[in-house]
Parts: structure tokens; sequence; C-alpha cells
């Protein structure tokens, strides 16, 4: 009977790629419904990966190596970058199955079996971050990638297996998850691994922990010899770059917050709930590591953007699999498995939202209209990724009335912002820019902005702008800039490769653009413009002090 299960799980699990994929591929190209910058973010990383360009080493970025490889891979054999995306997911899908069926082949029963193995592959195959979202995107694609393998490498130590205690396979696959961890997004290795090995150590799986940390190391050892000792110093460097940046302090709402603000409370709760009723029930061990893991959970939420509780599916489905005996003992009038069966209710309706975003994205993206559709990319053999024509040149900006010559002193002089955040923002031979900030029209400014450079006999030259992001190669005949990040998180990469800096004269991110001149002044980096345009100003810059001083961060 359990291998006829088994191999049920696994046809399960192949309609489900199946379908979920073919679905999303038989729109013949990727169509975006929001999200367009994170989208160019994604294709600057993808394409200079295709390109044989190492993150990290080659350019700047937070993101591991695994976050970007599988969609470089297929552009890499010739196919665009639309098509890539699709097909990464579905690679990325058929790598995980095998893991997501053992471990609820020896964990779960029926339908919570089927829903585990459902899950985890639709946290790789859907096309949107999660929460209410109801439009197409690819934005924040290595959250769902992490989260679904977070979810395998979690399930195996939150609930024993069948049977003998976990082996060499079992080892195998939570070293090589919790690798794929650090390489995709760091956040999640060095939330879930310390709860990982608890669990580990407090189950007395020895043999899986030495295996699990075998493989781990064997990962280390395989990417070191492709990308050399360096590798690891240029990621932890950027890593603290992220964590140091004053451009993007967090991505959505404050860490205090998700762990007791009222839009998490409920699902907050009905996780210490689960975790008193397990305990109660006699496991001891599960109710332990559920309560170890809230904080992690909450902080994996606080660093991801729209900041989408993922979690409450794996708490709902362990609940579930662990449901306490309907005892006669009553807490506050109600026995343990009425208690659960409300903390299950309120999972449920916490997660469903998510969960339904999720599942009708491939459909929602099928039906979508191409009417208003245009290619994202400029690049030749890259018009398969596509966005709406009305947000793409729809350009808007917001000027600003708070700047300093608005400000009454008295209120300057109660200002809480720091002096480097009230200061205006300065070219560096002192000419103050207006505050303005891009809010729509990215791509056309893009366009523009590299249309007018190669013009204007920039052609071929490697430009890095004074913004959060700035792929001028990406949509005319200019170069990409080693050593560049492709959204800009501080100091000054890619500075000293680059021939000229571009200052928006209304940037993206006015934060980004402050900071980066900032940085410039403070590094001793000084310059003199060469082209003025309605759209930025474009300086050639110098060392003016010893190059010790005027470095490329990175």
């Amino acid at each position: 009977m359990r291998h006829k299960q088994l191999w049920r799980l696994s046809a399960f699990a192949l309609i489900v790629i199946a379908v979920l994929g073919g679905v999303a591929l038989a729109k013949g190209g990727f169509y975006l419904g929001m999200h367009e910058g994170d989208a160019i973010h994604l294709a600057e990383i993808v394409l200079r990966m295709a390109d044989g360009q190492w993150p990290h080493l080659d350019f700047m970025t937070p993101l591991g190596v695994l976050s970007a490889a599988p969609i470089a891979l297929f552009v890499h054999l010739g196919f665009g970058i639309g098509h890539a995306i699709l097909l990464a997911q579905v690679l990325v899908a058929a790598l995980l199955a095998p893991f997501a069926i053992a471990v609820a082949w020896r964990r779960l029963d029926g339908w919570l079996a089927y829903g585990f193995v459902g899950y985890v592959l639709l946290l790789c195959l859907a096309l949107v971050h999660g929460g209410d979202s109801a439009s197409p995107s690819i934005s924040m694609h290595y959250n769902r990638w992490a989260w679904a393998i977070a979810y395998v490498v979690l399930l195996q130590v939150l609930i024993a297996p069948r049977g003998r205690a976990p082996g060499a396979a079992e080892g195998v696959a939570t070293g090589l998850g919790l690798a794929a961890l650090a390489l995709i997004k760091m956040t999640y290795f060095v939330t879930f691994a310390p709860v990982v090995l608890v669990g580990l150590i407090a189950r007395r799986w020895w043999r899986a922990l030495a295996v699990a940390l075998f493989a781990g190391l064997a990962v280390v050892v395989v990417v070191t010899l492709l990308a050399g000792t360096v590798f690891w110093r240029a990621y932890l460097s950027d890593l603290v770059v992220v964590v140091l940046s004053a451009t993007r302090e967090r991505p959505g709402d404050a860490f205090a917050d998700i762990l007791g603000g009222s839009g998490y409370l409920a699902a907050n709760l009905a996780l210490i709930g689960v975790v008193i009723l397990l305990r109660k029930a006699g496991h001891m061990t599960e109710g332990l590591l559920l309560f170890l893991l809230y904080v992690p959970f909450a902080y994996v939420v606080f660093q991801n953007y729209g900041n989408d509780q993922q979690w409450i599916v794996l708490a709902f489905l362990s609940l579930v699999a662990l449901w306490p005996p309907d005892a006669a003992e009553r807490m506050f009038g109600l026995r343990q498995a009425q208690w659960a069966l409300v903390a299950a209710g309120v999972l449920a309706g916490a997660g469903y939202a998510s969960v339904q975003s999720l599942v009708t994205s491939p459909f929602r993206h099928l039906a979508l209209s191409t009417a208003d559709m245009r290619p994202l990319i400029g690049l030749p053999g890259q018009d398969d990724l596509y966005a709406s024509r009305s947000r793409m040149v729809a350009t808007r900006a917001n000027v600003a009335l708070d700047g300093p010559e608005w400000r009454v002193a008295s209120l300057a002089e109660t200002d809480s912002g720091t002096e480097e955040e009230d200061a205006p923002t300065t070219l560096p031979g002192g000419e103050v820019l207006d505050d303005c900030t891009l809010q729509g029209g990215f791509i056309t400014w893009l366009a523009a902005a590299a249309g007018d450079l190669e013009r204007s006999g920039f052609a071929g030259k490697r430009v890095v702008a004074a913004d959060i992001y700035g792929p001028f190669w990406l949509y005319g005949d200019l170069a990409p800039v080693p050593r560049a990040a492709p959204w800009y998180y501080g100091r000054l990469p890619g500075l000293k490769s680059a021939d000229y800096v571009l200052v928006p004269q209304c940037p993206v991110s006015s934060k980004a653009r402050r900071k980066f001149l900032q940085e410039m002044d403070k590094a001793g980096w000084s310059g003199h413009e060469v082209r003025r345009t309605p759209l930025y100003i474009l300086m050639e810059m110098s060392a003016s002090v010893s190059d010790g001083n005027a470095r490329d961060a990175k």
C-alpha cells in the first residue's frame, strides 16, 4: 500500500508540473502585469550570468548565484529571457519534486501528502510572489523557490518519519537543501539552519546530521572550485553592504509589527496555539521546533517585500498531521481537538488569499490581454518578455515641496532625520539638484537616456547611473559596467570601471541618487560635466585623492 502511494504521489507531481508549467508556457512568452522594475533588475543579472559572469565577483548583488542560474542556463542555451524564466521554474520544480515526494511519503497520510507536494511545486511554478496580488509578476521568484526548499528541509525535522530514523538519503536532502538556501538568499539559511540543527540533535539523528554536513560542505567545495575562494568573501561583502544600506532599510513593515502587529496577529497567535496544543498532546519536540521557528518565520517575512506569511501552510499541515486526540481534558472550556480546529481555521483563513493568488496566477497569465503589450528589453532575441505599454510609456514624476527652501527654521531644528538625509542632493561641483522622483515609465526613461547617449557619441561606453538601477546597455549600444550593481544598495560598485557617471535629473530613487553622490564625495572623487539634457547630467569622473581612498567599494 505504501509503495502504491509513492507512485501516486509521483504521478500527481508530474501532473502538477505539466499543468501549471504548461499553462504558463502556452502564452508564448512571459507577460508582466506589474513590477516591471524588478523584471529589469532580474534581466540584467540573468544576461550577465548567461554571458559567463558570476554574481559578487563580476557584479554586486545580495542574491545568491542559484537565484538566477536556472534562468541564465536557458538563456545561454538560446532561449529568450521570457521563455527562460518559465522553463527555469519547471526545471526547479522537477529537481525539487523527488525530495518533496520522499519526505511526504514517509511522514504524511492521504490528502496531506498530496497537499504538501502540490504546494511545494506551486511555490516553484507560480507567476506571482503571493499576497492578494492579481497580476502576473516574476518579482521575488527566488523567495518562492527558497520557501519551497525550506518546506522540504523543515518538514524533515518537524515530523518524524515512519519506521527507522532518517538515514543517508534524508541527510543528503537536508544538506543540499540548506546549501541551496544559502546560494539563493542567505536570509533563509541563516534563520532556518539553526532550527534544523536543533531538530537533528534533539531527535538524535546523528547519521542524518553527519551526512547533511558532508553534503553541504561538498556544495561549498564545488562552488569554490568553480568560482574560487574569493567568491565567498565577495558574497559576504555584498551582504554586509545590504545590511548597512541606507537606501533600503526594510522592504515592508517593521520587524516589530510582523512579530506582533495587528496585521499578523491572528496567524502568529495561531502558531503559538499550535505549539501549546502539540506539546500538551505529547509532541514535545515538534512543539519546541515550531516555537523556535516563530522568530525565524517572522524575520524571513520581514526580509521579503510584501511580507507574505508563506509559513502558514507548513504550520497548518504540521498541525493536521499531528492532530491532538480528543481527550477529556479541557482548556478554557474546549477540548484539545476543538482548539486544534480553531487554530486550523485561523491559519486557513490567514493563508487563503496567498494560496489562491499562487494557484490562479498561471491561469490569469494565460487569460491576460496582450493588446497593450510590448517587449520589456531592448536587446535582439530578448523580445519574449512583455509589459504593458501604457505602464511603460506613462512617465510620471513626484516633485517634492519639502526641500530646504521650503523649511521653517523651527521645524528644521526638530527634524528627526539624519544630517545626510536632510542635506540637499549636490553634484561633485556643489550644484544643488532638484528634489524629484520618477513614479512611472521606467522603461521609457531608460530607453530615452540610452538612445540619447548613443546618438551623442557615447556608443560602446560604460555608463553607471547614480540611481537605484540603470542598465542602459539593455536599451542601446552601451557596455555593461564591470562590478556594477544591478540594484544599488550602497557604496560605489562599478565606479572605477565606468567611463562616465549619469546623474538623472529625476531618478527612480532620489535617496539612491543622493547616497551615491555622497559616497563619491566621501571617497574623494571629482568630475566634470560632459553633457546635460532634461533627462540627465553626464559626468566624467576622476580620483582627486590617493587611490587608496577613491575606492570601488565591494
